[in-house]
């Protein structure tokens, strides 16, 4: 794959982030028809059963983050149900393409940590990156970003794209599995939602495949995030 200012920047030993973010191009994998239809009707089927285990995410006004999740998915959701995805979050991740894509070198698995969300009408997330926990505290760990979106059909809503900094849009398509590496700004963009009925918004399955980080990772996550975007 062609090397370029971004990937040129992640593969330094020791540098400061001296290409601008709106410069960053996208680090991505995405994989239509990922678990199969049938698999995702039955996990979009115990997700809206389930809905009054949702909460909701995000601050109080809802001006940076406003969606419904559940979270630590594993305490609640059906073993049997959630390891096939599982696995293919294991054989995405090492696959030797798809980390090519994610420009992430080859690590050594720790655990998938995965949680749910809902999107509905209004709902959105601002600009960001996966970088830090919940606490605030960087987490090293984490080695991919993904999300495996879901809807009902036909598709009720508008809006809710994953997007990067140059204007890449990923449109959640159902059954859409997305990779991304966790360091890099993104948002969800606004869900237009045509219906009040909850089954109708923008479901997925997101979190992280942790990992052990490469040497050096720890002290260079601070320079390699630089400033948060706008707008």
């Amino acid at each position: 794959m062609e090397s370029t200012p971004t990937r040129k920047l992640l593969a330094a030993d020791a540098a400061p982030a001296f290409v601008p973010n709106r410069f960053r191009d996208p680090l991505y994998h995405v994989e239509d028809g990922a678990m199969g239809e049938t698999y995702g009707a039955k996990l979009g089927k115990w997700c809206y059963e389930h809905r009054d285990k949702f909460v909701r995410g995000g601050d109080e006004r809802g001006d940076q983050r406003f969606n419904y999740e559940l979270c630590d998915l594993d305490n609640f959701i059906p073993t049997e149900l959630i390891a096939p995805f599982k696995k293919k979050l294991i054989a995405t991740t090492a696959d030797p393409k798809a980390l090519e894509s994610l420009n992430i070198p080859a690590f050594d698995l720790r655990f998938v940590e995965i949680h749910a969300t809902l999107y509905h009408h209004g709902s959105h997330f601002i600009w960001h990156d996966d970088a830090p926990g919940y606490d605030g505290e960087l987490v090293p760990s984490r080695r991919a970003t993904f999300c495996y979106y879901m809807h009902s059909t036909p598709k009720m809503f508008s809006g809710g794209e994953l997007e990067f900094l140059d204007g890449t849009l990923v449109e959640p398509k159902n059954d859409r599995l997305c990779l991304f590496h966790p360091i890099q700004q993104h948002r969800v963009k606004r869900v237009e939602c045509w219906s009040s009925h909850v089954l109708h918004g923008r479901w997925a399955l997101m979190g992280w495949v942790h990992g052990e980080p490469p040497e050096g990772w720890v002290e260079r996550m601070p320079e390699l995030r630089g400033p948060p975007a706008k707008g």
